[in-house]
């Protein structure tokens, strides 16, 4: 794309969008600001432009504050001068402004911006940026778990990348669609689009997309219990990604890992993977990633009989969800609070939020959780004696499951059924059903690995044959049911998951201790800019009364000559950005000579030497700090108007210096010398060092009974003093002053 600019020379923006599309964030990022650091004159669209592109490298390597800050400033330049620009720029600038939205999570704004930037390309017939926004649309209501939204952007995105020839698009479309199918639990039609996409993805090359579409598929062998496949999954997508150097999903793998593990009752193993997953997702600080780990701890603690501990990692997920609202993680912390509560005995609290999980279930449309929320409440209607109901639930969650093709949850219900038979006050009590719906569950268990429900089967089918009166075959399953028990709920995995919560609590106390040096040291940092060193050095050691004399300290104050004037003519952008140019310049020359500075107010600018360290030449040092002062001004102008000139008045004599406040602590000086320094610049003249007849006496090292000297040889040049007289000064009276000039 080529934009005009001024003076008919014209920029070309296609090597930068060429680094964008090729990964290379780094080169673009530096070509970026070199061309912003640049004496250019560049115009505003061109500007746009560079900085949209820039935003969109800073949030794609991770770094969403940096992508804000150059997104509004591209939205800032669109909404003061895009009247004319392109409809394919403002697109681009209103789009990436949605992605750092959804990012954020506040996504109604995203989804207003998104909306913007797809309205500007139907307009344009931008098939191209159509089916890039139509898709981020499906990204953004996937997020809100809003899963048949998502689904209709995505297939009007792949409608029109087919349209366009763009096998990359069309991959990415059907990937986003097999996930939003996972989600809904139709795995089906999620394999299928899957298989679509990995086919073009191993056409294109593209390894990264294979390893993602490859984790993918593993989570579907999971959910239908095809646990050895979902592994052999897993492991292809994170060997393809260590090859490539990238680990950012590394914590997405470990999760699914452990819930395999989980599935077949290997806990300690699943633990393992789990802490793994959770250390990187608190080290990149993806809340979402931290929720559903705690979560799948919370699981495994419930698992092996530590209710308290899953209710407390449950409580954690919890509170980060509260910063990071996500509709799917709180419909799984409230099934795994749903079934905590329930073995606990808590019937009341079980049903609250297992009704929440329904409930979310329904919304966002997963027929799996559906399913498992009816078989949850099943149980805890049986457990209160409901059992009509509760065979009612079970039902629907087995109907659901074996619609869905999920075996495990289906089996796991039919073993509930199984059992609900089995009781004599259940309306439909029959032992023969019973046996059948047990061993029906039992071989499934058996077929798929779980050992859990294996055991808890042949336990339930042990309970069932005593009460038959068939011992001998209750005793075989009862030991059937010990020895699994005894082999799945082993010690080492007890052990593993209190070794977890010490590692995590060790862990958290080093980020803790971590977090408060860093603050310990941008506080003190942050002292020094605002404090002298030796105050603020006081002050971190804990000091918290400072309050001195000091009998002899010059002090300067500098003021703009018809500031107020100048000021009401400009913007306060102008404003402010011309007095910091120049009161930076000011501390730098302050840092140099040794002058400590005290504060500005508006446009005067306030300085002292001799404090907080003592300097006995400070009347000769603030003296070169004004005439320097002067030159510096003169660098310096107001946009539309002539150089700056400043007013400088220049006393000495003693002070009280001290820190008041609590926590914004201001370093400031009290005293008739600072009155008397302040009256010098008020009753002085333009580009002029005004100062005291004790001044000049301190700065000549002379007595009270000597006459003043024409001239004053110092260090940094000779000083010509030229005696103004006596003349009224306001708040002090008659007052003899002199004006000090460089020659």
């Amino acid at each position: 794309m080529i934009i005009e600019k001024e003076h008919n020379i014209k920029y070309d923006i296609a090597p930068l969008q060429l680094l964008l599309d090729l990964g290379y964030y780094e080169q673009l990022e530096e070509a970026c600001l070199s061309i912003l650091d640049s004496n250019l004159q560049l115009g505003p669209e061109y500007l746009a432009h560079v900085h949209v592109l820039l935003s969109q490298s800073y949030w794609r390597r991770g770094n969403r504050n940096k992508g804000e800050i150059s997104s509004s400033i591209s939205m800032k330049l669109m909404k003061e001068h895009g009247s004319t620009w392109s409809k394919a720029l403002c697109s681009q600038i209103y789009g990436n402004a949605g992605i750092l939205y959804l990012q954020a999570g506040m996504f109604e704004q995203a989804r207003d911006f998104m909306k913007q930037a797809l309205e500007l390309c139907i307009e344009e017939r931008d098939l191209d940026g159509m089916a890039k926004y139509l898709m981020n649309l499906g990204v953004l209501h996937y997020y809100m778990s809003e899963f048949n939204e998502a689904l209709s952007y995505y297939l009007q995105g792949l409608e029109l990348a087919k349209q366009l020839g763009d096998e990359k698009k069309i991959a990415s479309c059907e990937t986003n669609i097999g996930m939003t199918y996972v989600s809904i639990s139709e795995f089906d039609n999620a394999l299928t689009y899957y298989k679509s996409a990995l086919k073009k993805e191993e056409a294109m090359g593209n390894a990264s997309g294979i390893a993602s579409i490859l984790g993918n598929m593993g989570v579907i062998y999971s959910n239908l219990g095809e646990y050895t496949k979902a592994l052999e999954f897993y492991n292809k997508a994170m060997n393809l990604d260590e090859q490539l150097g990238i680990s950012t999903n590394h914590s997405m793998y470990y999760g699914n890992m452990g819930v395999v593990y989980g599935s077949v009752s290997d806990f300690q193993k699943a633990l393992e993977c789990y802490q793994k997953a959770l250390k990187i997702d608190e080290e990149h600080e993806n809340i979402s990633g931290m929720i559903r780990q705690l979560g799948n701890i919370a699981t495994i603690n419930k698992d092996l009989g530590d209710h308290e501990q899953a209710l407390k990692y449950n409580q954690q997920a919890l509170e980060l969800l509260k910063e990071f609202p996500n509709p799917d993680q709180e419909m799984h912390i409230a099934k795994n609070l749903g079934e905590i509560y329930r073995v606990k005995g808590e019937y009341q609290h079980a049903m609250d939020h297992l009704n929440n999980q329904m409930q979310i279930a329904k919304k966002i449309g997963s027929k799996s959780e559906t399913a498992s929320a009816y078989g949850n409440l099943g149980l805890v209607f049986i457990a209160v004696k409901e059992y009509s109901k509760g065979n009612e639930y079970l039902q629907k969650a087995i109907s659901i499951s074996n619609e869905l093709g999920i075996r495990a949850e289906e089996a796991g219900w039919i073993a509930a059924l199984g059992d609900l038979y089995g009781i004599s006050d259940f309306e439909h009590y029959d032992a023969m059903q019973s046996e059948n719906y047990l061993k029906e569950a039992l071989t499934v268990h058996k077929e798929l690995g779980q050992k859990r429900e294996e055991y808890r089967t042949h336990l339930s089918i042990s309970k069932l044959y005593e009460t038959l009166h068939r011992v001998g075959e209750a005793f075989q399953h009862f030991k059937l049911y010990h020895d699994l028990e005894r082999e799945v709920m082993n010690e080492q995995a007890k052990k593993q998951a209190v070794e977890l919560e010490l590692i995590r609590k060790i862990e958290q106390i080093e980020r803790s201790n971590q977090e408060s040096l860093i603050r310990f040291k941008e506080k003190e940092r942050i002292l020094h800019d605002i404090l002298p060193i030796e105050i603020a050095n006081r002050i971190v050691s804990g000091e918290t009364m400072i309050a001195e004399q000091y009998e002899n300290v010059s002090i300067i104050f500098a003021d703009i000559v018809s500031f107020t004037e100048t000021a009401l003519k400009l913007q306060a952008a102008e404003v402010v950005g011309t007095l910091n140019d120049l009161f930076t310049d000011f501390d730098a020359l302050a840092l140099e000579l040794g002058i400590e500075k005290i504060k500005t107010l508006g446009d005067a600018y306030m300085g002292a030497c001799g404090i907080p360290t003592l300097r006995e030449n400070h009347a000769e040092k603030i003296t070169e700090f004004a005439f320097q002062a002067l030159d510096v001004s003169k660098k310096h102008r107001f946009p539309g108007h002539d150089i700056i000139k400043v007013r400088i008045g220049l006393h000495c004599g003693p002070v009280i210096a001290g820190v008041i406040g609590g926590h914004k602590y201001t370093y400031d000086l009290w005293g008739d010398t600072v009155n008397t320094a302040s009256r010098m610049e008020s009753q002085g003249q333009r580009e002029e060092v005004h100062v005291s007849e004790s001044f000049v006496r301190n700065l000549c090292g002379m007595s009270g009974s000597e006459s003043f000297p024409d001239t004053i040889t110092l260090s940094f040049g000779v000083i010509s003093i030229h005696d103004r007289g006596t003349m009224q000064i306001k708040g002090k009276g008659e007052m003899r002053t002199f004006f000090l000039r460089k020659m």
